[in-house]
C-alpha cells in the first residue's frame, strides 16, 4: 500500500471499531483487539480522533436521524445516541441533549488521553507484533518506518532515546526505514544483527539461517560470536556493509557467507503477495506455500519433489499450483481434510 491507501483502510477501520465500541455486549477480547489495533500505528490513533471529531460534529445535526441507516451488520444509528429530529415549529422531540453531546465529547477527550499513553508506551515500553498461518500484515511503527511481515512471525519492538531496535524471533519481515541519523535502525536474531539509518531490506529467519537482502540503501550486518568456533569467538566481531540487491546468508553455526549479487524484488516478492520461483525444486515451492497458508501441501514422491518449477504464483493461492502441478505431471490429488492437500506421481514425472 502507498500512504493514501494506508491512510484510507485506517479511516475505515477506525469508523468500524467506532461502531463496534458501542455495543453494551463487546467483550473484553475485543476490547483488548482495540488497543492491539491502537498501537500497531500513529495513524490508527490519529484516524480515531478524526471520526470521533466528525462524530461530534453529527451530534449537532438536527436531521441526522431522518438519513435512513445502511444495511450493515454493525448496531444501527438509534443506538450511537445522537439527538432527534425537530419539528418545523423548533419543538424539540427528545430529551435534553446533554448525553447526546456528552459522549462524543467524552471519548474525544479519552483517545487523546490514549494517544498520549501510547506514544509514552512506544518509547518505553516493548510492543509484540504477530501473525498466525496465513497471516500477513502491514504495520507502521511510531518512528513511521513500515514493516511487512509473513506469516508465523513474531516481532518484539523497543524504541529508546537512543536506537530503534527489533527482535525477529521467527519468521521474515521487510523493513522500510524512516531515516533518522541519531537513532540507527537495528534488527536482531539468534544468529545475526542488522543495523540501518534510512533504507529497504529483508531479514528471513529460516530455521538454521538468516537471510539479509537489501533492496535499496545500505545495511551492516555483524554475526554474534556464539554462532561461531570457540577459537574464533576470541576475536573482533565482522561486519559486512551490504547495498542494494545485494545478500548475504548467517548460519547458526559457523561464518557468514559471502554476499552475493541478486533480484532483490525477486527474492522480496513474497511481502507483495507473489512467490516467483526459478529453477527452484517442488519439494521448495511446497515449503513456501505451505508457510504462507492454512492448507498445507504433502509431496509423498521423491522424484516430483526434486522437479524444478519457475513460474510466479500469488502466495495465498496454493490450489493454483495445484493446478499447475496436474497441468506438468501426471499426478494424483487426495484431499485427506480441508485443510491438507496430499500429492502423489501415478506415472512417470
Amino acid at each position: 500500500m502507498d500512504q493514501s491507501e494506508r491512510r484510507e483502510h485506517a479511516a475505515q477501520e477506525a469508523a468500524e471499531w467506532m461502531l463496534r465500541l458501542q455495543d453494551q455486549n463487546t467483550t473484553r477480547a475485543q476490547r483488548a483487539e482495540y488497543v492491539r489495533w491502537l498501537r500497531e500505528s500513529p495513524l490508527h490513533v490519529a484516524e480515531m480522533l478524526r471520526i470521533t471529531h466528525v462524530h461530534s460534529a453529527l451530534a449537532h445535526f438536527p436531521y441526522w436521524n431522518e438519513i435512513a441507516p445502511l444495511d450493515v451488520s454493525f448496531p444501527p444509528v438509534s443506538t450511537l445516541e445522537l439527538p432527534r429530529a425537530t419539528n418545523r415549529r423548533g419543538a424539540d422531540m427528545s430529551k435534553p441533549r446533554r448525553s447526546a453531546w456528552f459522549w462524543p465529547a467524552g471519548v474525544t477527550a479519552v483517545f487523546v488521553v490514549v494517544s498520549l499513553v501510547l506514544t509514552y508506551m512506544a518509547h518505553l515500553g516493548p510492543q509484540t507484533i504477530r501473525t498466525g498461518a496465513g497471516e500477513r500484515r502491514e504495520v507502521t511503527l511510531v518512528d513511521g518506518s513500515v514493516v511487512r511481515i509473513s506469516p508465523k512471525t513474531t516481532l518484539l519492538v523497543r524504541f529508546t532515546e537512543q536506537e530503534r531496535w527489533v527482535r525477529l524471533s521467527r519468521g521474515d519481515a521487510v523493513f522500510r526505514v524512516a531515516k533518522d541519523r541519531v537513532k540507527p535502525f537495528l534488527v536482531e536474531t539468534d544468529h545475526a544483527r542488522v543495523r540501518a539509518v534510512g533504507t529497504q531490506f529483508g531479514v528471513e529467519y529460516q530455521g538454521n539461517v538468516v537471510i539479509v537482502t537489501v533492496e535499496e540503501g545500505r545495511v551492516a550486518v555483524t554475526q554474534p560470536a556464539t554462532g561461531l568456533a570457540p577459537l574464533a569467538q576470541a576475536l573482533p566481531q565482522i561486519e559486512v556493509s551490504l547495498g542494494a540487491d545485494q545478500q548475504i546468508v548467517v548460519p547458526q553455526a559457523g561464518p557468514m557467507g559471502s554476499i552475493r549479487k541478486v533480484d532483490s524484488r525477486r527474492e522480496l516478492s513474497w511481502a507483495d503477495g507473489r512467490l516467483v520461483f526459478e529453477q527452484d525444486p517442488v519439494a521448495e515451492v511446497v515449503q513456501r506455500f505451505n508457510r504462507f497458508n492454512r492448507v498445507q501441501i504433502q509431496i509423498r514422491d521423491p522424484k516430483l519433489a526434486a522437479r524444478p518449477v519457475s513460474a510466479v504464483f500469488d502466495a495465498s493461492d496454493p490450489e493454483a499450483f495445484i493446478a499447475f502441478l496436474e497441468s506438468v505431471a501426471n499426478v494424483r490429488v487426495t484431499r485427506s481434510s480441508s485443510d491438507v492437500i496430499v500429492i502423489t506421481s501415478e506415472g512417470p514425472t
